[in-house]
């Protein structure tokens, strides 16, 4: 299990990468760990601030997808319905070190 490719759609997905847009925390990375049942708002998880169990509210049309996928994740909260803290921040530590390094 790892960062897979999700076709090329407009649905967010439970499990997908993608940045902010807009706001305060413009440029920063997250992972969708929920979605709005009119799939208007989805809840994000960044492991630092906002965790899987604190996820942050966040109007769709304000985020960049990036078309990754991050099937642990996925598969974690859409079968057990949560995540643990320890092993989403492990998941997404690539994605930190990609940010510093400037890409």
């Amino acid at each position: 299990m790892g960062l897979n490719e999700l076709p090329d759609d407009s649905l967010c997905r439970i499990g997908q990468v993608v940045r902010s847009r807009k706001g305060k925390d413009a440029g920063r990375w997250y992972v969708i760990v929920g979605v709005s049942e009119d799939g208007r708002r989805v809840y994000l998880a960044d492991g630092r601030k906002y965790t899987p169990a604190k996820p942050k509210p966040k109007n769709t049309i304000h985020l960049q997808r990036t078309g990754w996928y991050l099937d642990e994740i996925a598969h974690s909260i859409l079968s057990e319905g949560r995540m643990d803290a320890g092993r989403f921040q492990a998941l997404l530590s690539g994605l930190y070190r990609n940010e510093q390094q400037g890409g």
